[in-house]
């Protein structure tokens, strides 16, 4: 059984946030990837994927953005149809994006910990979705994939 007060959001960004400045603080400030114009394509692919996936998940179930414990319908539509977890996944390309723009040491290894972070948020999430909506979410898992859209 999961503790579900710890399911939150705000202390997912807690740990996000104090990781990053630990990280940005150790880690030297050396470039580990060259630039080009292919990773700016990236870079603005993941700003427009961030900002589709984003604001249609908020729009279409404003609970989400506060925690799963909180969550009383399974929204299975629009960027939910695509994705289970469209905010951590517009999330974890953004940051992504971010190390392709300022490809430094620190930022890689950050992108690294708020993907680690957020895969492990998932998954709690995931445990509060199945105590709360059952075999419904179970199907739903079947159909949908966690991260990243099918392509076909």
């Amino acid at each position: 059984m999961i503790n579900k007060k710890f399911v939150s959001p705000a202390l997912m960004w807690l740990i996000i946030f104090s990781g990053v400045a630990l990280i940005l603080w150790l880690v030297p400030a050396e470039a580990v990837l060259a630039q080009n114009a292919f990773t700016y394509i990236l870079v603005v692919s993941a700003v427009f994927y961030w900002l589709y996936f984003f604001s249609l998940a908020v729009f279409i179930n404003r609970q989400a953005a506060q925690s799963s414990v909180k969550t009383e319908k399974l929204v299975q539509h629009g960027v939910y149809g695509l994705v289970r977890h469209p905010i951590y996944a517009a999330d974890i390309v953004l940051a992504w994006g971010m190390f392709l723009f300022w490809p430094r040491r620190g930022v890689l290894v950050s992108a690294i910990w708020l993907t680690l972070i957020m895969f492990y948020w998932m998954r709690l999430e995931e445990g509060v979705l199945m105590e709360k909506f059952g075999q419904d979410y179970a199907d739903y898992k079947k159909k949908v994939p966690m991260f990243l859209p099918r392509m076909f």
